[in-house]
């Protein structure tokens, strides 16, 4: 059986994710960049909008909708970081 692992201090309440499944992207949007083996959006974030495009699934339409999540979430962490 694993080890389980038992966190004793408390967690921060809002602390920022870098998870596509913790984003405000659709479930069908995460659902394509999870297929193609994208997990963080730090790894998209990295990417060219050409890069993106050629992902499968991925066209205009998704493009804008991760680069807006992108912008939101880095606007969220300096918000964060300046308080």
């Amino acid at each position: 059986m694993p080890k389980r692992r038992f966190h004793w201090g408390k967690e921060p309440a809002a602390r920022p994710t870098d998870l596509v499944i913790r984003s405000s992207l659709p479930q069908w949007v995460v659902r394509v960049l999870r297929q193609s083996g994208i997990k963080r959006m730090s790894v998209i974030a990295a990417l060219s909008d050409q890069e993106l495009l050629e992902v499968p699934g991925i066209g205009r339409r998704s493009l804008a909708l991760i680069r807006n999540e992108i912008s939101r979430m880095t606007e969220m962490t300096n918000q964060s970081t300046h308080h």
